[in-house]
């Protein structure tokens, strides 16, 4: 078989072309790297500002995201690997290195040493770089790559429609007590006020349903407002996790209308009458301090909804009345207006000479102002930021919510039995809805004026002892501070506790005057999840892909300049070490083994047509002569190998020395 093969062999010579398959490689190599970086990179865009929970699951995706890596590295460094292989043969030809340096430059891929070798660096620079680069490579694309997926907090923000609780008195106005309105979990709305009705059952001529006073629950609201002494209103437990949809930051704006108190200044400092007489105010400065005893006074129920209403009634509840109703029950004729009397502290040290020094220290600022009960248009922002929250109220003031005045009798004192004009008096006779109403506003208004009524007595403190003497329950909220006197801004204070008692009713969402809407909310939470910056990762992949791309059209040009391919496998090895030079300085040194023998590692060869003779074996068909073989071999003896020469192999030295050989070797046997 073997003779056959050498029979066959006799007269091959190279063939000078460039197989596909080493460009393929080189091409679906480049190809694949960028396609697994473009992988990493969808993956952990998937990843990015995702909140996993199980750690397994974490841990999984790492690895995933490190697998592509991996395969981005193997995918560029074999396409580097492979025009590395190419252009070894390039420089084998051109230089003459020792054979220390070309065992380093076999071996460049596996062992770094070549990079301490000045001949390998200074010979053969290019070799060298492209080496640096397969050694590199796995530094950015399986080191560094990865570290564009962290693990971090950040702020994740989003814009949504949600439904969330809002106040809608329309419940109110509609709503019949005899048939409650019901929630989920079966339990029945509740109303801001009790009414009392002409007819229990409902179904006599021209029974009606009138106010009789503020319903439990509102008082419970009002009372838990004024008692907690905080500046904002009270909530429902939960409230931020249920408007936000979750465990979010959230905030948003919403508009209902509601009753509200308009308060103006009509007074200030001792002595001024301001408009006091043109609105028939029913005291003046001189009540409080400094020139009297109060340092607080709330006058509030003027033109007040009766209590009890007029006629006769029968006994047990509900109020219904004996025989024909009289006209004006259940009518609002007015709202009361609230008169507000207060002095506030100046710190200012009055004069030795002032004649208020006999038994004051320092200046009271003596003021009185007027509220009107408006039905108001709410606009309120919410920002619910864990674990409090903050509401921004703004108040546009329609209309009072009864519109009307008090005439003057003969003495200029205001009448407040008729006041007019009565065809704005509100009849539970005529227009139910808007009663009904009127009359929610007014219990939130009573319970209101519950707190404001009456007065704070100051005691001067010369001769003494300086104290407060409290006839009033608005000590016990936050419109009174040291001393339970009254903040020095108190109109604005009003207003905005009024406000807080409104918007309170959000903390018993079973009110009927609390809806829903949808609105949109602008939401946010801190997320702890993976975080991918897309600059690290390209970072590390562009300058990868740009060499490798740099590489891979040098190795092209490389190899349509040499116009064939190489490669380093052993076959290759074998047929281009087939010189007797090589076997003569080698002796000794046949099985591979370390270590190595020193001049031979230092003797400096070549590749390239050996010039063994110029014996012809035969003519090509395109004009050249098959001449001896390319090998390795010293300088002296190689020349340069000519592209297109069809170089047969091993020259007729060699066949000859076979053919002794075995022609020994057959005399032997017969021996």
């Amino acid at each position: 078989m073997t003779e056959r093969l050498i029979a066959h062999r006799a007269t091959q010579s190279t063939q000078w072309h460039i197989h596909w398959r080493i460009p393929a490689l080189i091409g679906f190599a480049f190809f694949m790297g960028v396609v697994f970086a473009l992988l990493q990179h969808f993956l952990y865009i998937y990843l990015h500002h995702r909140h996993i929970e199980d750690e397994d699951k974490k841990f999984r995706w790492v690895l995933y995201g490190r697998a592509l890596a991996y395969l981005a590295k193997v995918a560029f460094g074999g396409c580097v690997v492979i025009i590395f292989r190419q252009r070894i043969w390039r420089t084998f030809r051109n230089r003459a290195l020792s054979v220390l340096s070309i065992d380093q430059i076999f071996g460049a891929t596996e062992d770094p040493s070549l990079f301490a070798n000045w001949e390998a660096v200074s010979s053969a620079p290019i070799v060298v770089i492209i080496a640096l680069v397969i050694w590199l490579i796995p530094l950015a694309t399986i080191i560094f790559s990865p570290g564009a997926l962290t693990f971090g907090n950040y702020l994740e923000a989003e814009t949504l429609q949600l439904t969330l609780p809002t106040i809608n008195f329309t419940m109110e106005t509609i709503k019949d007590w005899r048939n409650p309105v019901k929630l989920p979990d079966g339990s029945n709305k509740r109303s801001v006020m009790f009414y009392n009705t002409t007819d229990i059952d409902g179904v006599k001529p021209g029974w009606f349903d009138y106010y009789d006073q503020p319903s439990a629950e509102l008082r419970r609201i009002a009372i838990l407002l004024a008692y907690s002494n905080m500046d904002h209103p009270n909530i429902a437990q939960g409230a931020r996790q249920d408007n936000c949809g979750g465990p979010y930051n959230c905030t948003y704006e919403q508009t209902f209308l509601g009753p509200g108190y308009q308060c103006a200044e009509v007074a200030r400092g001792t002595g001024d009458a301001g408009k006091l007489t043109e609105y028939g105010a029913p005291f003046n400065m001189s009540s409080l301090v400094p020139e009297g005893r109060y340092v607080f006074l709330g006058d509030v129920d003027r033109g007040t909804y009766a209590q009890p209403q007029a006629g006769e009634f029968r006994k047990g509840p509900g109020g219904v009345p004996v025989g024909d109703p009289d006209p004006s029950l259940g009518v609002f004729k007015s709202e009361p207006v609230l008169w507000i009397g207060y002095a506030v502290n100046s710190t200012e040290w009055l004069a030795p000479d002032d004649p208020l020094a006999k038994n004051w220290t320092h200046r009271y600022d003596p003021a009185i102002i007027r509220c009107v009960h408006m039905e108001t248009k709410y606009t309120v922002k919410w920002d619910y930021v864990e674990p409090l929250f903050h509401s921004t109220t703004k108040r546009e003031y329609l209309t009072p919510v009864v519109d009307t005045n008090f005439t003057r009798r003969d003495n200029g004192e205001p009448n407040e039995t008729d006041p007019q004009p009565e065809s704005n008096w509100i009849s539970p006779r005529d227009d139910v809805p808007l009663y009904k109403k009127t009359a929610a506003y007014h219990a939130i208004g009573e319970m209101f004026r519950d707190f404001l009524r009456g007065h704070v007595d100051l005691e001067p403190p010369i001769p003494g002892p300086y104290y407060a003497q409290v006839y009033s329950d608005v000590t016990k909220t936050r419109l009174v501070g040291k001393n339970s006197e009254p903040l020095a801004n108190l109109t604005d204070e009003i207003e905005e506790f009024y406000s807080d008692m409104v918007l309170s009713l959000f903390s018993a969402p079973e009110m009927l005057a609390i809806d829903t809407e949808k609105l949109t909310v602008n939401r946010s939470r801190i997320q702890s999840s993976f975080v991918y910056v897309p600059e690290r990762l390209w970072q590390c992949y562009a300058p990868v892909i740009f060499v490798t791309l740099v590489i891979m059209l040098f190795g092209a040009f490389t190899i349509w300049e040499d116009g064939t391919t190489f490669s380093v496998g052993f076959s290759r090895i074998l047929v281009t070490t087939r010189n007797t030079t090589l076997d003569d300085i080698s002796r000794g040194a046949c099985l591979g083994n370390d270590p190595f023998p020193m001049e031979l590692m230092h003797t400096r060869l070549k590749f390239g047509v050996l010039n063994e003779g110029n014996d012809v074996e035969y003519m090509g068909g395109d004009g050249y002569q098959s001449v001896g073989h390319c090998a390795f071999g010293v300088a002296s003896e190689v020349g340069p190998i000519r592209r297109g020469v069809p170089y047969a192999g091993l020259p007729d030295s060699g066949l000859k020395r076979r053919a002794k050989t075995e022609t020994a070797t057959e005399k032997d046997n017969f021996d």
